[in-house]
């Protein structure tokens, strides 16, 4: 393997890694839409809801509730703010 190939291989690692966890953020944000939507709220407040929710636990913080599949203690508050936040007047 050439020096050039060695100095890229680290930032090929990363965006590589960078995309799988954009991939998992991507999945986990649709699957919580999806289940929004079906308890008969508008796509609209969906996406604001889960946008706030992001807000507050971040991109790995999301994925990692996924991946735990339990979520933390104040989720329910933080998502009735976000919903109450979302409501459209």
């Amino acid at each position: 393997m050439t020096l050039r190939k060695r100095a890229l291989l680290p930032m090929v690692i990363v965006v590589l890694a960078l995309s799988a966890c954009s991939s998992e953020l991507d999945k986990v944000r649709g699957q919580f839409v999806d289940n929004c939507m079906s308890s008969g709220a508008p796509k609209s407040n969906c996406k604001c809801a889960i946008d706030k929710l992001q807000d507050h636990y971040g991109e790995q913080g999301l994925v990692a509730i996924n991946r735990q599949g339990y979520p933390p203690s104040d989720f329910a508050e933080q998502l009735f703010v976000a919903a109450g936040q979302c409501r459209n007047p």
